[in-house]
């Protein structure tokens, strides 16, 4: 039991233990070489007994444990003990059980306290499930309860009330109600549990509740008919009663294959669809993590719950998920296009991740839970309050970010202030890095969640779920420096993608990002926008539709949006973010910034052509040219034309940015603020005061009693809703 130690005194290693487990593992494996059968058997334990007495502390072995984790892969570990014997204050020795088991992800838990005395119990009906679903590489729904609750929270599981789950010949008009399951963990009948799961947190100490879905992956692999859709839709429909999301750890083989049932089944899963469109229509709230392989149905449940413009959840991937359409084995005996697994077909890393319908990724199932409670602490609206509740923070609301580090490579910008600067930045126009200016403006005590961070082609837009002032926001910015392209672009789209403007995939990303906010948090837009990208290749790719889009969600946006330009804002981008489009928006500038319907310089060079080559004629230099050509004889006439030539080109150049520079000396920020354009300008050092008094404003405004003397908490207007006629 002699430890070794480096020189700070931390614990280094245990040979003789470390040896001696080595040895217990290699004697398993050896076993299970020899027996086929047990070869899926999780049921293994190692039982060590260290007579010498040692003073090793529980908390010194974290770090050991953590080490030795890969070594005991491959073993079927159900748990490792170490009974040792430490000395008591008295000197006599004691007994002592450390005991390493797994947490639901199989991450080592050490365990510290007196040796057990408890016959070891044999294997019961539930036992045997948990291990039939870690044998296909996933994990029991009970199992998962715990996690999703946390130390001090709680699991009820529902049920649907008495009665028949569903049609034999497909689903009916009418719909259970599901009321709390009285019975041990694992007798469902179906291959979904549904339950509330209620989370206490520092904001919401009664807890963040919301509705449970689990698929089952001992039930054929989750796979779908009447009794899971009918759970579905009473889930979601319990939801709605309860004014609470619901969060789905979804596994699902699709619709059921059976010798017994057949289209009755895809009537069932086209129920529950509409029923999810319904709810996320009306504004519910589907936040899904995908917890193993997905066919078909589910894929198509988890796009209409988080993948659709108007929707607000969320879907987080994890390195063993996939939703796939149909399987790798039934597109390759159809003759169809596979992959060479279904990770190839609808993993993260090549597929959802990068066209965006994965918002998330997350290493395994408990990092997903923690993320889920990472977003509710941005988005999670109790029943019965209008927003999600501000969280205490010890930011200064007055705080400065002019001194905040501008680390980014090349910028020339030591501090976010040098980007508001006269002297080191006068036209606005050197590349910076966004994401630095949007941290300098949120509270520096609470986590920034980063949505679609992996999304391709999307890199100039940046979405942000941040605090500002304690206020949880969406926080929205467009990348200020050029940003390389991946493979090799088309012959009729840009290199690289420019800095401040907006392409496809990066106005999709913005327009979900507004939709998703709206109704629940402020909308807050650090702005450096020099228009939509204009390509050919941009236009082939739907840039006027997703540009659409975002004009479309800031009519549609439910409560305030503070849009600040720190830089430049032209063209289309200043048009769908107007304060003609929606009354919340307040529009504020940074002293120093440009807002125009075109830059200076291509209003120059396209708009006022005929006023440059006007000047460019009169000045002396190209007229006295002229005037000289026209006099020379013809052997002298070459060599004065390609004079002139260069001269005309040169003073051209110089008439350009003479009429660029009156056009931005007209159209300047204090020019949109008379015209009513921008409602303030701003310094720099005032940016996260302004933004947080504009929020706060709103709120107190919308908390005064009404005229008609009904009082307080705001209500958003009611929506036309438009009436069709056959």
């Amino acid at each position: 039991m002699t430890p070794l130690r480096d020189a700070g005194g931390r614990l280094v290693a245990l040979p003789e233990v470390e040896n001696t487990l080595a040895a217990c593992l290699d004697a398993i494996r050896t076993a299970r070489s020899q027996q086929p059968d047990s070869a899926g058997s999780g049921t293994n334990r190692i039982l060590l007994y260290v007579w010498p007495p040692g003073d090793v502390g529980a908390r010194e072995l974290v770090p050991l444990v953590r080490r030795l984790r890969p070594s005991v892969s491959g073993a079927g570990l159900e748990e490792v003990e170490l009974v040792v014997r430490r000395r008591r204050a008295t000197g006599e020795p004691a007994e002592t059980s450390l005991r390493i088991t797994g947490d639901t992800q199989g991450a080592p838990v050490l365990h510290a306290g007196e040796p057990p005395t408890n016959v070891i119990p044999p294997l019961d009906d539930y036992r045997r499930k948990v291990l039939s679903a870690a044998r296909r590489g996933t994990v029991y729904p009970y199992e998962l309860t715990g996690l999703l609750a946390g130390d001090k929270g709680t699991f009820t599981e529902y049920d649907l009330e008495p009665g028949e789950a569903g049609s034999a010949v497909g689903p009916g008009t009418g719909r259970r109600c599901l009321v709390p399951a009285d019975r041990p963990k694992g007798n469902n009948t179906a291959g979904i549990v549904v339950g509330v799961v209620t989370t206490p947190t520092a904001v919401y100490p009664e807890g963040v509740t919301r509705v449970a879905l689990l698929g089952d992956p001992t039930k054929s692999l989750g796979s779908l008919s009447a009794p899971e859709c009918a759970r579905v839709i009473a889930a979601l429909d319990l939801a709605e009663e309860m004014r609470v999301p619901v969060e789905w750890f979804a596994l699902s083989a699709g619709a059921q294959i059976s010798m017994t049932s057949g289209s009755e089944n895809m009537d069932w899963v086209a129920a529950a669809l509409k029923r999810i469109v319904e709810f996320t229509q009306a504004g519910g709230e589907i936040n899904i993590v995908i917890a193993g392989i997905t066919v078909g149905g589910q894929p198509y449940w988890n796009a209409e719950a988080t993948m659709l413009m108007h929707t607000k959840g969320i879907l987080v991937m994890t390195p063993d998920s996939a939703m796939v359409l149909t399987g790798k084995q039934s597109l390759d005996f159809s003759g169809g296009v596979s992959a060479e697994d279904n990770f190839g077909i609808g993993g993260h890393d090549r597929i959802m991740g990068p066209n965006g319908q994965a918002q998330y990724w997350a290493p395994d199932l408990t990092a997903a839970a923690a993320l889920l409670m990472t977003h509710y602490d941005h988005a999670y609206i109790a029943p019965g309050e209008k927003a999600p509740r501000p969280a205490p923070t010890t930011d200064p609301s007055d705080r400065d970010i002019c001194g905040y580090p501008h680390p980014a490579d090349g910028s020339g910008f030591s501090t976010v202030g040098e980007i508001f600067c006269a002297a080191s930045n006068p036209d606005r126009k050197k590349p910076f890095d966004i994401r630095t200016v949007m941290r300098a403006v949120s509270d520096q005590d609470h986590p920034v969640l980063e949505r679609w961070a992996g999304m391709a082609d999307a890199e100039t837009s940046v979405v942000q779920d941040a605090h500002v002032g304690g206020h949880p926001v969406c926080l929205l910015g467009v990348e200020s420096h050029s940003v390389p392209r991946r493979g090799f672009p088309p012959a009729d789209g840009p290199d690289t993608y420019t800095a401040g403007t907006l392409f496809p995939m990066s106005s999709k990303k913005t327009a979900r990002a507004i939709n998703a906010a709206s109704g629940n948090r402020p909308l807050v837009v650090v702005a450096n926008m020099s228009g939509f990208d204009g390509s050919p290749e941009s236009m082939r790719k739907l840039q006027l539709e997703y540009g659409a889009e975002i004009g479309r969600a800031v009519v549609n946006f439910e409560g305030p949006i503070v849009f600040c330009v720190v830089s430049r804002c032209h063209g289309g981008t200043f048009a769908v973010f107007s304060k003609a489009l929606n009354p919340n928006l307040t529009l504020l500038a940074v002293e120093g910034s440009f807002a125009s319907v075109l830059g200076g310089a291509p209003a120059a060079a396209v708009v006022f052509s005929g006023e440059v080559r006007k000047r460019t004629a009169a000045d002396p230099r190209v007229a006295g040219l002229h005037a000289k050509a026209a006099g020379t004889g013809t052997a002298d006439r070459a060599t004065l034309d390609a004079e002139l030539a260069e001269v005309t080109e040169a003073v051209r150049a110089e008439k350009l940015s003479e009429v660029a520079a009156e056009f931005d000396g007209i159209h300047t920020i204090q020019r949109a603020v008379e015209v009513g354009s921008v409602d303030r300008i701003i310094s720099a050092a005032q940016l996260r005061p302004a933004v947080i008094e504009a929020i706060e404003t709103w709120k107190s405004d919308r908390s005064r009693p009404t005229a008609d003397g009904e009082n307080g908490e705001f209500v958003p207007p009611a929506r036309s809703t438009p009436v069709y006629s056959r």
